[in-house]
């Protein structure tokens, strides 16, 4: 009588730490590294304790399973093929965390937990913010110099030191606007004032930053918003389009982050000196030496090549820093290592990812996560980054199960 009991107060146990642990990862992932990396495998000793691979034949079903394994055994024969180097154990690295994506799909979680999950990720990205704000304004800037150890990132273009680089924080901005633009769409009275106050405060932080991929993420979003409603015949269009040029000619007038990057990118593009720009040189360079050997193309010059090859082929790419060690572009880095195969398989992996979300209540901004992601990685190898990888992952799967 003693062995089921226990049993079953083993069984309570192990799932109420899970359940927390999954609104602990989304409380993380926005503001530690380390404690992302903690979570997510407490979360794995979790799964394997409670036996939810047992459940893993309902992996059959989704079409996104079989792009994401074909993506790996391409990255595998491509480190036979190619040389095997630091690059390309990097690549194997960051990649890895995708393997948390079946993982997380599997795990038998209470609905209430998807819930928390993202009002944790909220909460956590409302605490960047509000010390983002609080930097600006020189009230906790002299905190910083006295904690370094726990504010170790210093990038000159950041307004406050963090864990994440602050590009990445602003993406982390940008997802949670998406969120919040829900939101309001499911709260009401003293709740929706709350939450209003909240998106201009997330608005604020994301254009007085720099960071110009959480600026585009949400730029998109708002387009996109736009032009579904207007397809819907909804006057909600017109507020959408009036809402972003509003945003977008303040924050060009008062913000000198946004102001620098926008007339930066607009000389850029009037003058010689985009053929400067790094990555103007990487994607040029990039299909060059795709062009040069198509046959190549098929297969792949081999998992990690990319910086060794342009080294070789381009004398040019002696002189730039060596941390660059894919093109800044998703898709062409795929293309360029594990070849045309591998393009095609990242390619329906991210649109079955879209089509599942189709039959959401909340399709529009559940496939906008997608949407947002796949525009991301036109911009760098998001996929090969490893908070973004797991924001994305995390925030797939609620919109999976979330109503």
């Amino acid at each position: 009588m003693i062995a089921p009991i226990t049993n079953k107060f083993y069984q309570i146990l192990i799932n109420r730490i899970k359940n927390y642990s999954f609104a602990l990862l989304g409380f993380s992932i926005p503001i530690s590294i380390s404690l992302t990396y903690i979570t997510l495998f407490l979360l794995l000793i979790l799964f394997i304790l409670d036996k939810d691979y047992q459940k893993i034949k309902f992996l059959k079903t989704e079409k996104w399973l079989l792009a994401l394994f074909l993506i790996f055994v391409l990255y595998i024969l491509g480190s036979i093929d190619g040389q095997f180097s630091q690059n390309t154990k990097e690549v194997f690295n960051t990649l890895s965390v995708w393997l948390f994506l079946p993982i997380l799909f599997l795990m038998d979680l209470k609905k209430e937990s998807y819930s928390r999950g993202i009002f944790a990720f909220l909460a956590s990205v409302f605490l960047m913010v509000i010390m983002s704000v609080l930097n600006q304004l020189g009230v906790t800037a002299h905190i910083f110099e006295y904690f370094p150890s726990l504010f170790k990132n210093s990038h000159p273009l950041a307004l406050y030191p963090s864990t994440h680089l602050y590009n990445y924080h602003n993406i982390l901005v940008s997802f949670s606007l998406i969120i919040c633009f829900y939101l309001t769409k499911k709260l009401a009275g003293p709740k929706i004032y709350l939450l209003i106050l909240f998106i201009t405060l997330l608005i604020f932080g994301l254009f007085s930053e720099a960071g110009r991929a959480g600026q585009i993420v949400f730029i998109l979003f708002l387009t996109l918003l736009s032009i579904d409603s207007a397809i819907k015949k909804k006057r909600e269009s017109i507020y959408v389009i009036f809402f972003l040029i509003v945003t977008l000619f303040i924050s060009y007038n008062y913000s000198p982050n946004f102001n620098y990057r926008v007339n930066e990118l607009a000389f850029k593009f009037q003058s010689a000196e985009k053929n400067n720009d790094y990555r103007y040189i990487f994607w040029k360079s990039t299909l060059n030496k795709i062009c040069e050997k198509p046959a190549k193309s098929l297969i792949g010059h081999g998992t990690g090549s990319w910086r060794s090859e342009m080294n070789e082929s381009f004398d040019y790419f002696n002189s730039i820093d060596e941390n660059h060690i894919t093109p800044h572009n998703n898709y062409l880095y795929i293309f360029f290592e594990i070849g045309v195969l591998g393009f095609i398989a990242l390619s329906y992996f991210f649109y079955s990812m879209y089509c599942k979300l189709k039959t959401k209540a909340h399709e529009f901004f559940s496939r906008n996560l997608v949407v947002s992601y796949t525009a991301l990685m036109l911009f760098d190898s998001y996929m090969l980054i490893f908070i973004i990888s797991i924001a994305y992952i995390y925030l797939f799967i609620i919109s999976v199960n979330y109503e």
